[in-house]
């Protein structure tokens, strides 16, 4: 005879919901890395613009959370190139100045040298 368990209705739900183990997924190795890394950026990307060019309905019951997620991405987007920005900016300023030594440089040795 088996026994009443009075959770049983639960317990059954909830391996239902229970999420699903995995297998486990070695790491990329080094030599793959620039490739892995490459292409998870290009999901993020991709991910991105799809959040972006989502259209928002106010009256949707996950507006809220959308419009959350639109201005993440969009603040996340902007600091992105911001950053891209100042560093192309770095390297034209750094250039700028190596070019204003050379030519300080040259003007000195013309001068030595007249």
């Amino acid at each position: 005879m088996r026994e009443f368990n009075p959770y049983e209705a639960e317990m059954k739900q909830a391996e239902e919901t229970l999420p699903v183990v995995l297998p486990f997924v070695p790491l990329p190795s080094a030599e793959t890395m620039p490739e892995e890394f490459a292409y998870s950026t290009m999901l993020a990307l991709r991910t991105q613009q799809e959040i972006l060019e989502m259209t928002l309905n106010p009256n949707d019951e996950h507006y809220e959370a959308e419009l959350r997620a639109k201005s993440a991405m969009a603040a996340a987007q902007i600091n992105a190139q911001l950053k891209a920005d100042e560093q192309r900016l770095k390297r034209q300023i750094a250039a700028v100045s190596y070019y204003a030594e050379l030519k300080a440089a040259l003007a000195a040795f013309h001068a030595k040298k007249d």
